[in-house]
């Protein structure tokens, strides 16, 4: 650094003092702002991480337990301290799982007789501690685990309608097959076949009277299954899957597909929804659920996972996520997905399980082997949101063919969250572009004339008026969009059309006639007193003019005719209302990049001969193209990442539709909504900062792009200025 003379006025080195003081603030200050940029970028992704985390499985915990053969089922609360288990003879066991009060994991705790001896056990899918038992006479009861603590501080097994075993045929047939549904609290459904191959359905409840229905089949089934919300049921038949509807306690077959050649199948269903996992004998998984076709529902085949698996597999899924897990004889353990086709892991555990259980929320897994209990910690807290996931098509129920779908919540309890980034990212894309293609023009060709044609006067009034517009919160730009602008364009949408078009033919024409009957050139500032009342003349003709003609043109008011592809607030409300916001920005940048021309160049321009728009074609605007690129960046920047304007004057639909007449979800506005709500440590919290993240990447590497061409920009026109 270079010293200060000692000889130096005083005043001097003040002076001198004060500027490498303002130097070193300006560039700590500088420093500070890429620092805190990068630890916003650090804590985006650290957030992020873990949505990416592979799953896995702990170690096991052996809990020794008195058993000497198979249970029927197993199971665990919550909180993974308290386990089940009803054995062949139809007593119902609980044990501990921890050690707690001194006594080991093991000890049991509760044991009570559900049903003597019963010859068929159905768990209600969605509903992990749901059981319907039956004897070989058909008598049958439902029983539940309730892992509250009672008076005696000890969890209990419950009967919600009683303890007393029911007869569900009236013919009092044994029963072969049997399935079991909870679609209400309370309300039980229940299917079963009997040996002499008729299909019953009863829907039974501890205040409704019960209700049966009966069919008789033509051959023995192999398996019968009820979807979670009661609405269908499977039946299997060697090959044949018939899908019945169920209203009430009534049954409707809806069709009877043909598996393939490889019986016998076994039908699993997925919680939830509609969906199953059918595996055939050659160990094949695919996923199986209705989808319209033809104004008609059909069974389809969605997709096939990439797994082998045999008929001596555990097939096992979670109680309420999409998630399932085979476990082979050997102890080869595989973990899915329903929205891929890979497994999430594959690994090896105990071998020689008789039954496997999920806990409620996935995180842990209770295996029954011959030497007792094996307890695993299961890490897999996001398996509904991978890569394929955010980024690629996928196939949903009650959804038509794959497709990008945002849909993070629902006011059902089953519901599959959807997280695609691409309609968010298309609707960011989408604003942007409109309200650029609005306020571009208007910008450039306000900055072109108030900089090149404008007199200076009239130039210290317009160009501060103007960019005091910029000073306008977007709030009550979208607040305005939202509330007068949409219903006003819906009104004259289609004279709204027609406006640029018009306003474009009013200005060429003015022009050329002013110019065939002007011969001598007007004072600066007459032209525009000329035009403004033409421009304000042909917008009342035609907002005065267009509902008539949307009458007499398509019998009704355009956006009636348009149907359900207009929405009130819609793109062009958004394109209008942000491209007025970014006007002042782009104008005010480009008009100060025009103006710095030095006017030498110009000067010159017109002494060798050159017009007024010869000038400014080949000489300004190449001279100040780095500034006009800039303040297009800077307003393509501002337009990706607004936020109230989007918020307010559009459906926030996440739609990837290219109208101009329908809705959309930007990514800014989608964090501003959706943050609020959203449980923090969840998938929908850390897909919404990895939106925040994909956003700060983009924005940051567009305008590194941006300020690349730009100095290449100035250093290009730099070097033709000075050159002889």
């Amino acid at each position: 650094m270079a010293q200060i003379p000692l000889n130096q006025h005083p005043r001097d080195r003040l002076r001198a003092f004060v500027d490498r003081g303002v130097r070193r603030v300006v560039t700590g200050s500088g420093l500070l702002v890429l620092i805190m940029l990068m630890l916003i970028f650090v804590y985006l992704l650290l957030s992020v991480l873990p949505l990416f985390k592979t799953a896995s499985v702990g170690l096991p915990r052996t809990i020794p337990i008195a058993s000497s053969s198979p249970s029927l089922a197993i199971g665990m609360d919550v909180q993974q301290r308290v386990g089940y288990r009803i054995d062949e003879q139809g007593v119902g066991h609980f044990y501990r799982l921890v050690t707690q009060d001194n006594l080991p994991a093991g000890h049991p705790l509760v044991q009570q007789t559900l049903l003597t001896r019963p010859t068929l056990l159905a768990q209600a899918v969605g509903e992990g501690d749901l059981f319907a038992l039956a004897q070989a006479d058909g008598r049958w009861l439902v029983a539940q685990a309730d892992f509250a603590t009672t008076d005696a501080g000890e969890a209990q097994w419950r009967f919600p309608l009683g303890q007393t075993p029911l007869t569900f045929d009236p013919r009092e047939r044994s029963l072969t097959l049997m399935a079991l549904a909870e679609p209400r609290k309370g309300n039980f459904l229940l299917a079963a076949v009997t040996d002499d191959h008729r299909l019953l359905l009863g829907r039974f409840g501890s205040i409704e009277p019960a209700q049966q229905t009966e069919i008789q089949l033509a051959s023995a089934a192999q398996q019968i299954l009820l979807t979670p919300d009661g609405r269908q049921l499977f039946l299997l038949t060697g090959n044949q899957l018939a899908r019945y509807q169920v209203d009430g306690a009534r049954l409707h077959l809806s069709e009877t597909v043909t598996l393939g050649e490889q019986p016998p199948y076994h039908l699993t269903a997925l919680p939830g929804g509609s969906a199953l996992l059918i595996r055939a004998a050659d160990g094949s998984m695919s996923e199986w659920f209705d989808v319209a076709k033809n104004q008609h529902r059909q069974l389809t085949r969605i997709q096939n996972f990439a797994h082998q698996a045999s008929s001596s597999d555990v097939l096992v899924t979670e109680p309420y996520r999409r998630v399932f897990a085979t476990l082979q004889p050997d102890g080869v353990f595989a973990l899915f997905s329903s929205i891929q086709p890979l497994p999430l892991l594959k690994t090896k555990l105990s071998a020689g399980a008789w039954q496997v259980a999920f806990a409620a929320r996935g995180d842990g897994l209770l295996l029954e082997t011959a030497q007792g209990w094996q307890h695993y910690a299961v890490d897999n807290l996001y398996p509904d949101v991978t890569w394929r996931s955010l980024w690629h098509r996928l196939w949903y129920e009650n959804y038509p063919e794959p497709t990008y779908v945002w849909q993070s919540t629902s006011g059902e309890d089953s519901y599959q969250a959807k997280f695609s980034l691409m309609p968010i990212i298309f609707g960011t894309f989408k604003a942007a572009g409109y309200s650029m293609l609005f306020a571009v023009p208007l910008a450039l060709a306000g900055a072109i004339y108030t900089a090149c044609f404008m007199s200076a006067g009239l130039r210290r009034v317009v160009k501060p008026a103007v960019e005091v517009m910029g000073a306008l919160p977007t709030v009550v730009i979208g607040l305005i969009a939202g509330i007068w602008l949409a219903p006003m364009i819906e009104h004259y949408l289609l004279a709204v059309l027609a406006l640029p078009l018009l306003l474009a033919l009013v200005v060429l024409a003015t022009g050329w006639l002013v110019n065939r009957l002007v011969t001598q050139p007007l004072p600066p500032g007459v032209d525009l007193l000329l035009l403004l009342p033409l421009v304000v003349l042909t917008i009342w003709l035609a907002l005065a003019v267009g509902p008539w003609l949307e009458l007499r043109l398509f019998g009704e008011p355009l956006h009636f005719w348009l149907g359900e592809d207009y929405d009130q607030r819609n793109t062009l409300v958004v394109g209008m209302a942000m491209g007025f916001a970014l006007v002042p920005i782009i104008f005010s940048l480009a008009e100060d990049a025009l103006f710095s021309v030095p006017s030498a160049l110009s000067q010159g321009s017109l002494a060798l001969g050159a017009t007024q728009w010869q000038t400014l074609i080949h000489v300004v605007l190449p001279s100040a193209s780095a500034g006009i690129f800039s303040a297009l960046m800077i307003g393509f920047g501002r337009a990706v990442g607004e936020t109230m304007i989007v918020l307010m004057a559009t459906g926030n639909t996440p739609t990837m539709d290219g109208s101009l007449f329908q809705g959309l979800r930007a990514m800014a506005a989608n964090i501003a909504i959706e943050m609020p709500e959203a449980v923090p440590g969840s998938s929908h919290y850390r897909v919404l900062l990895l939106t925040a993240l994909v956003l700060f990447i983009f924005t940051f590497a567009f305008n590194s792009l941006a300020e690349a061409i730009r100095l290449r920009l100035r250093e290009r026109y730099s070097l033709n200025q000075e050159s002889p």
